[in-house]
C-alpha cells in the first residue's frame, strides 16, 4: 500500500489485517502494528512525503517492508540501543528491534528500505 502521513491509521489497519491473515499470534499482533507504525512514521516524516508498505510471508516469517525515497547516512547500528531518557524522539528503530526478530535497513540513491521480520508465534520482548 502507498501512504502519506495522513494515511498512517490505514497503515495500522493494513498491518493488522495482514497479520491476522498470516496467523500472527494475538499477543504479538499489536506489537507488530506498533513496529510497522514506528517505521512507517519515520518514512513519511524523515524520508519522503510518500512511502510504500508491503507485507508477505517467507520461510515461516511475516515480513513487513517499508520503502521511501529519502536517503540518509546509516549509523553503525541504528536503534541498537535505546535513546537517552531526555530524548524527544529517536525510538522508532529501537522499538522495532525490540519487537521483531530481525530489522534490515538499506539506503541508497533509490531511497531507504526497512524490512521487519518476525515469527508469527514467537515472543521477542
Amino acid at each position: 500500500m502507498k501512504f502519506t502521513a495522513e494515511q498512517l491509521p490505514g497503515v495500522r489497519r493494513f498491518t493488522e489485517e495482514h497479520a491476522r491473515r498470516y496467523k500472527v499470534d494475538e499477543d504479538l499482533l499489536g506489537d507488530l502494528v506498533i513496529a510497522v507504525n514506528e517505521i512507517a512514521t519515520n518514512a513519511v516524516r524523515h524520508g519522503s512525503s510518500h512511502a510504500e508498505l508491503h507485507m508477505w510471508t517467507e520461510n515461516g516469517r511475516v515480513i513487513a517492508e517499508i520503502h521511501d525515497s529519502g536517503t540518509w547516512t546509516l549509523l553503525a547500528d541504528p536503534g541498537g540501543s535505546p535513546p537517552p531518557p531526555e530524548a524527544e524522539g529517536g525510538m522508532g528503530i529501537w522499538v522495532a528491534r525490540q519487537i521483531c526478530s530481525a530489522v534490515h535497513i538499506s539506503t541508497g540513491i533509490s531511497g531507504t528500505v526497512v524490512r521487519l521480520e518476525l515469527s508469527p508465534t514467537a515472543r521477542y520482548i
